[in-house]
């Protein structure tokens, strides 16, 4: 049996949420630490990886939401539906339309890239 007290539900979710703000920070320190745009766009791909839509932070929220969305369903509960329709909004727009945004802000920093990159 172990010694190790068991974290309560509360507990577990501040861990959490420590844990998410801890990478989401280290990801602003690489981007923003010079004016350089190559770490800036580095970091937006992460977040948001076009050309693989189901990698970065943004799909791992979207994939959370999901998998919560489905669990939720199983309460037999008339409002349910309702909070099913919300939840897969905030699902698409965590994904697909904040996502939609940082890949346009990523083809329109490519020509400064370059300009970047050549120098």
């Amino acid at each position: 049996m172990s010694s190790t007290p068991k974290m309560t539900l509360d507990e577990e979710i501040a861990a959490a949420i420590a844990i998410v703000r801890v990478g989401l920070n280290q990801l602003r320190d690489a981007a923003t630490r010079t004016d350089d745009l190559g770490p800036h766009a580095a970091a937006l791909r992460a977040l948001r990886d076009y050309t693989n839509p189901n990698a970065g932070v943004l799909a791992a929220i979207a994939d959370t939401i999901g998998t919560i969305t489905i669990s939720i369903t199983e309460i037999d509960d008339k409002v349910i539906g309702d909070v099913e329709e919300q939840l897969e909004e905030a699902q698409a727009y965590a994904q697909d339309y904040t996502g939609t945004h940082i890949d346009r802000a990523l083809e329109l920093l490519a020509p400064l890239l370059s300009q970047e990159e050549n120098r």
